[in-house]
């Protein structure tokens, strides 16, 4: 009685059956569920419920798979039976506890087929789309995510496959802050953007968004689902934006310092004259008084040979602030660094400096304007000097001169300095990029222009802890 009582108080359908299929029994909901009524199920094959055959119990499974079943009245759906054995003569006997499955099935289908349809509308849209087991580690990705990082179709992705494996290394700690804050459930959802690797192993910006989909009995989260969007070309356009907006302040800049230079050149000239013509007048008393030592009357012709350059230069720093001019005519870049290293011997000896010439005396002279070669050559001179003030040991500078196949003549400057700082290394010609404490960053931006102007080219050829070494080349003279 007590059994009886039980039975027919549980909830869920209850068929009891024979070895051979046949029911003896049923409860109450039993009956509801395959349109019996009251009773009447007593004696009905299983095989007229669902796909039953005298092989089904072989075995002695514990579980029916989900399958169609069917009413008495034809109504069908989905079941599924978990199923125990009592042995009780003359045989035995099975218990099925039968559960109605249609619901959850179609619940499920829909979800899938709601799914394919994001993924589908993510793809056209060229995002991809990522489905991340974080019990297993395993991530699924759309065609589109793996044709963005160049991963095959057939290798399955797990978590360091691409975060963190595949993420920069100045962005990891960033994205994974995102993630953890968002499992934390800290935010609502993850956002983050940084850079992926590639498989041919250069990096692309990507935005990623994904929220937690699914969390298990203690709130754990068990599945999390996301997007990627290629936003490497935004990042491009900004990086852009920012280098034109810095040309733009360099330009301004540039400007502002030729109207400044003009001004300088103008107003060093009568300063610069009258110099020069009081070294005539002391050297023509000089020579009404008799003959002198030598010793005197030299350094007087070098002020007055200096004076005479330095306005040179000056005219030509106006010029070209002005209008960019400059005369151009046959000239021997071997004399010009003669010339130069001449008027630097006093600063070349304050500073232990050794100067080794390898000068190709077959040089072939070039089309250019002899002071801005000057003024470059000197320029050149005086950055080896300064890069090596620090060096304790022998401080060498060489300079080389040759003619190259392709009808331009090459000058190399090189120093035994420690080689260029960091903060000039990426582009040491850089308008006011500089790293002496009385420098403006100007020179070598000013070299560049003036051996471009003249055809050529002006270059960095090595820089290591064992020095530096400029160069540039000219275009031969025409005969």
């Amino acid at each position: 009685m007590c059994y009886r009582a039980v039975f027919r108080a549980v909830p869920e359908p209850v068929l009891v059956a024979d070895n051979s299929g046949l029911i003896v029994d049923a409860n109450p909901a039993a009956h509801d569920l395959y349109g019996f009524g009251d009773g009447g199920m007593q004696g009905v094959s299983l095989a007229e419920l669902f796909a039953w055959t005298p092989h089904t119990f072989g075995g002695r499974p514990d579980r029916l798979a989900a399958g169609p079943h069917r009413s008495r009245d034809g109504r069908r759906f989905i079941g599924e039976a978990v199923l125990s054995y009592i042995e009780r003569p003359p045989g035995m006997l099975v218990i099925l506890v039968i559960r109605n499955v249609t619901e959850t099935l179609e619940a499920q289908s829909r979800l899938e087929e709601a799914e394919e349809r994001w993924r589908f509308a993510l793809d056209g849209a060229g995002d991809g789309v990522w489905d991340w087991s974080l019990e297993s580690g395993e991530i699924e990705v759309s065609s589109s995510f793996r044709a963005l990082i160049g991963w095959p179709d057939a290798v399955r992705l797990r978590r360091g496959d691409i975060w963190p494996g595949r993420l920069h290394p100045d962005d990891v700690r960033g994205a994974m802050a995102a993630f953890a804050a968002h499992l934390a459930g800290a935010r609502p959802i993850t956002e983050a953007e940084f850079r992926l690797r590639l498989e041919d192993a250069s990096y692309r910006w990507v935005a990623l968004r994904g929220r937690v989909m699914e969390r298990d009995a203690a709130g754990l989260p068990r599945r999390m689902i996301g997007t990627v969007r290629d936003v490497h070309e935004r990042y491009l356009g900004a990086e852009r934006e920012k280098h034109q907006q810095q040309e733009l302040e360099r330009a301004a800049r540039l400007i502002h310092v030729g109207e400044m230079a003009s001004s300088l050149a103008h107003e060093l000239n009568q300063p610069l004259t009258a110099l020069r013509n009081f070294s005539a007048v002391a050297l023509r008393r000089l020579d009404e008084v008799g003959p002198l030592d030598e010793r005197l009357r030299e350094p007087l012709k070098m002020i007055a040979e200096q004076a005479l350059r330095a306005g040179a230069i000056v005219n030509q720093v106006r010029s070209f602030a002005c209008k960019g001019g400059g005369q151009a005519g046959a000239v021997a870049l071997n004399e010009v660094v003669r010339g130069v290293l001449r008027f630097m011997e006093f600063e070349t000896r304050a500073h232990a400096v050794q100067c080794v010439l390898e000068l190709d005396e077959a040089l072939p002279a070039v089309q250019a304007d002899q002071v801005q070669m000057e003024q470059v050559v000197s320029n050149l001179i005086k950055n080896g000097i300064d890069a090596m003030r620090s060096v304790p040991s022998e401080r060498v500078l060489r300079i080389r001169s040759r003619r190259l196949p392709d009808a331009t003549v090459e000058v190399a400057v090189s120093d035994s300095g420690e080689g260029l700082a960091d903060a000039v290394r990426a582009d040491p010609f850089a308008p006011f990029a500089t790293t002496k404490p009385d420098g403006v960053g100007l020179g070598l931006a000013i070299c560049r222009s003036i051996v471009e102007n003249h055809g050529g080219r002006l270059w960095v050829d090595s820089s290591s802890a064992a020095g530096t070494c400029f160069c540039f080349s000219l275009p031969v003279a025409r005969v």
